[in-house]
């Protein structure tokens, strides 16, 4: 007897229904008006660009661990922008730069972590000004360092960082500006773009008398240094030492560079800690290698359009002229 539940017919494809069309026709409308939405705000001069976190730099951190070809950008915004990833690998084939740089924060702290992982064996590049080497800045930069020893304990935060970098990297709307276009109505596009692999690009040309103002007015509220404490001082770049000396005897190399800054801001910096008792003193005494801008035509010939930054459109000729400087001093091998 035939089973009453079997059929040889095909079966037929369910109906999707007015509210099947209905989602359908919601989806592909969402979609176009974000679609207009992207083109109106990249025509209005905004790009993709990525949120720069604490985990944004704890992946970048990881890339550095046992790869002897690894170059550890440490420092602060100068170094961020005056950078080129390509015009480096161009120059260097084979050795991997890696921006660990933080805007506005001293790199004493990422420096010793460094020292302190049996892993990193490769170069570390410190952008740092006089002040900003001794252990006094050692906290400045500590929320990215715990940042990347507890990632493993914290991998929603990590994943969620992944994400949302693909996501800010390819969409100017969503990246980490895109959506405060709207709150104050034609806004200004920012002049950094942060890249997936922390490398940025600074234009100048969108806010650079506007920086350059805000520069000035910071210079002239800084009351000058009315003593000279350079001996001091000395003592107190001395304690970097052990973690120079760490990083060294496993194959590594130190190297600090003091960045370009000019006009009203090199001449504040020379006021304040001229590089006669300050620099050239720590430069002959350090186990580091110490590069200073000014003893280089090749380095003090680029503009600061704030006074204190290069314009990202001279990085690739400033990074040129870096990595010829370091391959001279045998920094690569």
């Amino acid at each position: 007897m035939p089973s009453s539940i079997s059929s040889s017919e095909p079966a037929r494809p369910v109906p999707a229904g007015p509210w099947g069309r209905t989602w359908l026709a919601a989806g592909l409308a969402i979609v176009l008006a974000l679609g207009a939405l992207e083109v109106f705000v990249r025509a209005r001069g905004y790009r993709p660009s990525v949120k720069d976190d604490e985990y944004a730099w704890a992946w970048q951190r990881a890339r550095v661990d046992g790869d002897p070809h690894a170059v550890a950008l440490l420092g602060t915004s100068r170094i961020l922008l005056a950078f080129s990833r390509d015009a480096f690998e161009h120059a260097l084939p084979g050795w991997t730069p890696v921006q660990l740089a933080v805007d506005g924060s001293q790199p004493a702290g990422s420096l010793v972590d460094l020292a302190a992982d049996p892993d990193f064996r490769g170069v570390a590049i410190v952008d740092t000004t006089e002040t900003g080497i001794t252990l006094d800045n050692l906290p400045r930069q500590a929320a990215y360092v715990r940042a990347f020893h507890r990632r493993w304990r914290e991998p929603g935060a990590m994943i969620e960082r992944w994400l949302a970098t693909h996501v800010q990297s390819t969409f100017a709307l969503l990246s980490d500006s895109g959506l405060h276009y709207f709150e104050n109505g034609w806004r200004v596009p920012p002049y950094v773009r942060t890249f997936a692999d922390r490398t940025q690009y600074g234009d100048f040309t969108l806010r650079g008398a506007d920086l350059r103002r805000k520069q000035l007015a910071r210079i002239a509220a800084t009351p000058p240094v009315d003593h000279d404490d350079s001996d001091a001082w000395l003592g107190a770049v001395a304690q970097m030492e052990p973690y120079i000396d760490a990083i060294q005897a496993r194959g590594g190399r130190v190297v600090y560079v003091r960045m370009p800054t000019c006009d009203e801001r090199w001449a504040a910096d020379q006021r304040d800690a001229p590089k006669v008792r300050y620099w050239d003193r720590f430069a002959a005494r350090t186990h580091a290698l110490a590069i200073h801008f000014a003893d280089y035509p090749e380095l003090r010939a680029f503009a600061c359009p704030d006074t204190s930054h290069l314009d990202s459109k001279d990085a690739p000729a400033f990074t040129r002229a870096l990595v010829a400087i370091l391959v001279a001093r045998g920094v690569f091998r």
